[in-house]
Order: structure tokens, then sequence, then C-alpha cells
């Protein structure tokens, strides 16, 4: 895994990628940074991050890092010598992710910084809050980690990295967007119970993507279709404003900047949300690697 691990990281730093990546993330940010401290007079770090995360950087920069993380093993041909390896698909999928997380940890670690020089020019005594600071900070790096999740398991489903960080662009704007749909989208339970429907065929279409059992999918989409009609029979009051609440769960980048982190105050549930995006994602990423190595 470690041999792995330095083989990525190694390939990021000799190539324009990843350094061009770093350089762009440390170059919005601290544009950010200094847009909210100095135009807006506010020596508060969490506000420049709150302008940052409004998904400029890292809907651009994070597809471009996690393009290539395998989807380039498949184009080059050398995607079965890695997996004929004496390693598990996990750690081969571990070891790339952790790779990619370093490149976005360098300039993560280089804008911590930021806080302590800012309460060092500021002229006014208590102006900036190192606690909320912080923890704003911690929060976008689980949200990044997320996303790097998301990003390789766009690039285990394509061979073309342009394609892999289409997906990815496109499945963060749809995140991103998510705040705006539960606006608009009708509260009636026919509305929710037919959207549930969709979803259930989705979630087949994907099924059947990782494990090419159309069988298989077939079965996760009849299941819930039935049983959401079932319910809907029974109790369609279930169904009002179902769908809209389903959306607020899905909307990625509403948990950062409308959580609490830029209040002070320390959310377990954001912890616990960005985690378990990245771990579902990283699961998938493995399911989709396995299938490969076997067929």
């Amino acid at each position: 895994m470690g041999a792995i691990y330095k083989r990525e990281l190694k390939s990021y730093l000799c190539s324009m990628t990843g350094c061009v990546m770093m350089a762009v993330i440390l170059a919005l940010i601290g544009f950010f940074t200094t847009y909210a401290n100095i135009s807006m007079g506010e020596a508060r770090f969490e506000i420049s991050l709150i302008l940052a995360v409004n998904f400029y950087i890292f809907v651009i920069t994070v597809p471009f890092i996690t393009m290539r993380s395998i989807a380039e093993e498949r184009h080059s041909k050398t995607e079965q010598l890695l997996l004929s390896l004496p390693i598990s698909t996990t750690k081969i999928v571990l070891a790339k992710y952790l790779a990619m997380m370093t490149i976005v940890g360098i300039p993560m670690l280089i804008t911590a910084a930021y806080p302590i020089l800012m309460t060092l020019f500021s002229s006014v005594e208590g102006a900036m809050n190192l606690a909320t600071a912080y923890n704003a900070w911690f929060m976008l790096v689980l949200m990044l980690a997320a996303m790097v999740a998301m990003g390789m398991f766009a690039s285990s489903l394509v061979e073309s990295q342009v394609i892999a960080a289409v997906i990815s662009v496109g499945a963060f704007l749809l995140l991103y967007f998510m705040s705006y749909v539960k606006l608009v989208f009708p509260t009636g339970a026919l509305a929710s119970l037919i959207a549930v429907i969709v979803l259930a065929a989705a979630l087949g279409a994907i099924v059947i993507a990782l494990t090419k059992n159309s069988t298989a999918g077939c079965i996760v989409t009849g299941v819930i279709s039935v049983a959401s009609l079932a319910a809907y029979l029974i109790k369609s009051s279930l169904f009002a404003g179902l769908f809209p609440k389903l959306i607020s769960g899905l909307a990625f980048f509403d948990a950062y900047t409308n959580g609490g982190a830029f209040m002070g105050a320390f959310d377990i549930g954001e912890v616990v949300y960005y985690i378990s995006f990245a771990v579902v994602f990283i699961v998938l990423t493995v399911q989709s690697v396995e299938r490969r190595r076997y067929s």
C-alpha cells in the first residue's frame, strides 16, 4: 500500500496537474481571504471560506485531481498489472485516495496558518475568533475528503479522464443546485411518489453498472417501487413533502455553508455527514475496481 501511495503521490508532484491545482487552490483562497477581510472590512477567516467554498474552487480543481486516479490506469493498460499485485483492492483504492488527499491537503495546511497571521496583523483585538475559524477550516477539509471520494468513484467508471472530470463536475453541480430544487419541487404526495420511483430506477442503474447484473438492478428498482406504491396506497400522507426532505439531505454544500461551523458550534452531525459520504464512495470505488479485477 505504501509503495502505491508513493507512486501516486510522485506522479502528481512530478506532473503539472498536482502542482497547478495546488497553486490554483492557494491563489483563489488567498484572493477570497483578501476580499473578505480588506474589501469588506472583516477580520474573519470563516467568511472568506464561505466565499471560497461557494463551489468556485473545488468544483473545478477536485475533478482535475481525481480524473486520472483510476481512468488513467485503464487507458494506459496498467490496471490489470496493478490488480495482479498481492494486495487487496481496498488497499489499492485507499492508497490512491490518500495520495489525492495529500495533494489537496498541502494547500489546506498552508491556509491553516492564515487565521494566526490575521490575528497578528489585526488592528482590532479579539476580531479573529480562532476556534470558529479552525472549526470552519476543519469542516472544509471534511467536505473536500467527500468530494475527492466522489471524484475517484467517477474515475473508476470510465476509461477517459475527460469524461471522468465531466461526470464529477456534473455531480457536484447537481449537489450544489439541490438546495434550489427543494424550493421549487412540489410538496404533493403523488409528486414525491413519482420522484422516489425515478430514484429507484437510478439506483437500479447504478447496481447494474457496478455488478453487470441486470437482474439485480431490476430487483432493486422493483422492490423499492412496489414498496413505495403500496405505502402510498395505504397512507398517501406519508409522501407529502417527502422528496424535498430527501433533497435536503443531499444538499451537499448546504451542510457546510448553512451549518454551525460559522457560528463557532462544532456539529457532530456535519462530521458524520461528510465522513459517511466519503466512506460510501470509497466502498463504491472498491466494488467498481473489484468487478474489473475478476472480469
